[in-house]
């Protein structure tokens, strides 16, 4: 019988190209080798508190569309637009390649989030918003949804700049704001609600 299947995407901080390829092929082998036997699926965002997006994303391009995914868009104006490919997620061109994956696109998505889903782990987030397949519950995000940049100053401080903010697939800015979950529950109570939404969605 064809189950629910769950997939953790843990932080990912400053680690060597061998370990970001590990976790993103990790992600997706497993999302692809329990495709066949998976009715629907959670992806548990609950407790990251971001780092190194791409390898998240590209771990879980089985389960995201082709296309525009979400956009850091600068204070000028200038959009930057975070792109799925067959193989994997980046701006202009996949950075963590996971090889090209079948994609699973009519089978409903579940996020779980929560007051510690942050920045990169917000852009997972983002990258699901507007899908039709897919729906958050949780708890608020922690509102880290921008990109900066930080200069070493003479004295060893450091100053971290916000140069943009994230948008998602359908143009809301979510303005450094916590992002709502779709049906807000607690922490704990996400699970069983995604639970059941999906149960209700055809996976029983």
């Amino acid at each position: 019988m064809d189950s629910i299947t769950t997939v953790t995407i843990p932080a990912l901080g400053a680690v060597s190209d061998e370990l970001q390829q590990r976790y993103a092929d990790a992600a997706a082998v497993g999302i692809l080798g329990a495709a066949d036997r998976t009715c629907g699926w959670i992806v548990d965002l609950r407790g990251n508190t971001g780092g190194t997006m791409y390898p998240m994303l590209s771990g879980l391009t089985p389960l995201l569309p082709n296309g525009t995914a979400m956009t850091f868009r600068t204070r000028a104006g200038e959009d930057m637009p975070v792109t799925i490919f067959d193989d994997g997620a980046g701006m202009g061109g996949t950075v963590i390649s996971v090889g090209a994956v079948a994609k699973i696109a009519d089978q409903p998505v579940v996020v779980l989030q929560d007051g510690d889903t942050v920045s990169s782990g917000e852009a997972v987030l983002t990258a699901f918003r507007g899908l039709d397949n897919a729906r958050s519950f949780g708890a608020d995000s922690a509102g880290y949804t921008s990109a900066n940049s930080v200069h070493p100053l003479y004295d060893g401080a450091l100053l971290v700049l916000t140069e943009s903010t994230y948008f998602d697939r359908d143009g809301v800015n979510l303005a450094e704001e916590p992002v709502a979950a779709d049906h807000r529950t607690s922490s704990d109570g996400a699970e069983v609600a995604a639970l059941e939404w999906l149960r209700d969605h055809g996976c029983n």
